[in-house]
């Protein structure tokens, strides 16, 4: 088992319980006040947001796919609330046969483009929801757009909430350097420490999973056989 793969999914009470047992030195998340227990929550969101803006996660990998219900030439799509960047090119299906991609461009460097130029933006933020333009084309009623991109992580609200994080131990780590940084406790430098080692694997098995699984993993029998 690699070092940056958890060997278990942690719920949010379980990592509460595994804090608590290095910062209170007692295990029981029944003996955390409420306080305690909804201020390290913040942090643990806090640490879920640091980890998800360091990389493109393959976890946080989705696709949302819509259709066209109106012809019209410069299409606007409003995009999933979870949306965070785009992850590649869109595909666009015309016709239900003909299918092209789509590149992202800076609205500001527009300019550089011909109107029958294929392309689309990427408007709003996070307050306003983003929104997808498509130009270059004029989109058929009924045309599919399939959109590749890396979602926002879930806020974990509940004792149950499970994130999506590869090794949730960094939330544990993470939590803790902020309950250190917070009381001035000289300890705190480690615990972060602690906690950028593991995130630096988590990336390390991120980029070596993504090159062995196009070239160097062992070929199944059918592999060799087939195409």
């Amino acid at each position: 088992m690699s070092p940056s793969v958890s060997m278990a999914n942690l719920s949010v009470d379980e990592i509460q319980s595994r804090v608590a047992s290095v910062t209170d030195q007692d295990e029981s998340t029944a003996n955390i006040s409420a306080g305690d227990y909804s201020l390290r929550l913040k942090y643990i969101n806090m640490g879920l947001r640091e980890w998800a803006e360091s990389s493109d996660w393959q976890t946080l990998f989705s696709e949302y796919n819509m259709r066209v219900s109106t012809s019209t030439g410069n299409a606007s799509v409003v995009l999933p609330t979870d949306f965070r960047k785009l992850a590649g090119y869109l595909k666009i299906t015309f016709d239900g046969t003909t299918t092209r991609e789509f590149p992202e461009v800076l609205p500001q460097e527009d300019g550089q483009y011909r109107d029958i130029d294929e392309r689309v933006w990427i408007l709003g933020n996070p307050a306003d929801n983003y929104i997808l333009r498509v130009f270059g084309s004029t989109l058929a009623s009924g045309a599919s757009i399939k959109v590749p991109y890396y979602a926002s992580p879930q806020s974990l609200v509940s004792p149950a909430n499970i994130s999506e994080i590869p090794n949730q131990d960094y939330l544990v780590q993470r939590t803790i350097a902020y309950v250190w940084e917070a009381r001035e406790d000289n300890r705190f430098p480690q615990a972060k420490a602690e906690a950028e080692r593991i995130l630096a694997n988590m990336i390390e098995y991120e980029n070596v999973f993504s090159r062995a699984a196009a070239h160097d993993r062992v070929k199944t029998v059918d592999e060799t056989k087939y195409s």
